[in-house]
């Protein structure tokens, strides 16, 4: 029997706000720790707990509540000293408020903040994202992009994101683990590339690539994507050597960013 499996024992119960782990969680909730080193995060679900575990991430704690229980892959996969405890259901109810609740859910530290120089050696192409806000987006960016061959996302201009936060976690299926996510200003991200020679290739309604050309550009490049309204910035814009477009029907405004993104995606890996 694995150390995890015999920590499922009576007495490992979470049955008050008051118990010191729910105080725990609930402080996650509310005050996320976005710029703490060594911070906690929260991981709900089984799956992106696993992909967290498989990108070395450190857990702490692992909690169910209800008929929610581990599976026994995810118990074997828990490495020696990680806790499991039980969270009575109203006590868990109680504990996520109006957020979105979770029966399995996980405490863990937050990876390394990754940076620009760490991308020296990739090989694949840097999905940028100028300007997004939206954890949703983002996340499911973040997962598109791993499943379609992407090297790295970057976040420009997004100083409030936090790429750890558990809405993106969750968008992104556990990959914001596995795949290197950078917040960088505009500045250094221009200088990043133009010393690494890569090209940027901006997104825009008004491009004179369609998207249909994306297999024959060179590679690796960054691909930028602003939001629906303002698009990229100026200086992204400028800086840009190539400026793509995806047809759409004029009577549709825009296309939601992570579509587009998919799309341009889909197009470079074929």
């Amino acid at each position: 029997m694995s150390t995890a499996t015999t920590e499922l024992r009576p007495g490992g119960v979470v049955d008050s706000l008051l118990h010191p782990l729910a105080q725990e969680v609930r402080g996650l909730l509310r005050h996320p720790q976005r710029d703490a080193a060594h911070r906690s995060i929260l991981i709900d679900d089984e799956e992106n707990i696993l992909q967290a575990l498989r990108a070395g991430v450190r857990l702490e704690r692992l909690f169910h509540a209800g008929e929610q229980i581990p599976s026994e892959g995810l118990l074997r996969a828990l490495p020696q000293g990680v806790g499991v405890y039980e969270v009575a259901r109203r006590t868990c109810k109680k504990l996520f408020e109006n957020d979105k609740v979770s029966r399995l859910f996980a405490i863990a530290r937050a990876p390394a903040p990754v940076r620009l120089e760490d991308l020296g050696s990739l090989r694949g192409d840097v999905v940028v994202l100028d300007g997004l806000g939206i954890a949703g987006n983002v996340g499911a960016i973040v997962r598109t992009a791993a499943a379609l061959g992407a090297g790295a996302v970057v976040l420009l201009n997004s100083e409030a994101a936090d790429v750890y936060d558990r809405r993106l976690i969750r968008a992104s299926r556990g990959h914001v683990f596995s795949l290197p996510v950078v917040k960088a200003p505009t500045g250094p991200f221009l200088a990043f590339c133009r010393a690494r020679g890569l090209p940027l290739l901006v997104a825009t309604p008004w491009g004179e690539v369609p998207v249909g050309r994306l297999a024959a550009l060179p590679r690796p490049l960054a691909l930028a994507f602003g939001n629906e309204i303002e698009g990229c910035s100026p200086a992204l814009e400028a800086a840009a050597s190539f400026r793509v477009r995806i047809p759409t029907d004029p009577r549709v405004e825009s296309l939601n960013v992570s579509a587009a993104a998919a799309i341009a995606l889909f197009h470079r890996l074929r």
